[in-house]
């Protein structure tokens, strides 16, 4: 009988793409296809409403799938913002970030 072809290449790289994504920070890799999957959500749900399948409950899906969309996008421009000024200011910008998440200033070292 023919033994079953294992291929080592695909097994390695989603190896390593799991080990990535179990990293502090990996799941940011994960936001497009988070936001491709929401927008379809959102899609298929105003197709609903517009065939006259459960409308309010389509209304209640697209203002959730709508907010997950938009939290999302306040995130991903959040992390952004905070990678940039890591990037940028050192220990400072995190100091400053601090300050205004919290409303006080604390010392971070």
């Amino acid at each position: 009988p023919p033994q079953p072809v294992h291929n080592h290449s695909t097994t390695t790289t989603m190896s390593s793409f799991i080990s990535e994504l179990l990293k502090p920070g990996g799941g940011i890799a994960l936001i497009p296809f988070i936001r491709m999957t929401i927008a379809t959500l959102l899609l298929m749900v105003i197709i609903m409403f517009i065939a006259d399948i459960a409308r309010i409950h389509m209304v209640i899906l697209a203002f959730l799938a709508g907010g997950l969309l938009a939290s999302i996008s306040w995130f991903e421009k959040a992390w952004n913002d905070v990678q940039r000024s890591r990037s940028e200011g050192g220990a400072s910008a995190t100091s400053s970030i601090v300050s205004s998440a919290g409303g006080k200033e604390e010392k971070t070292d």
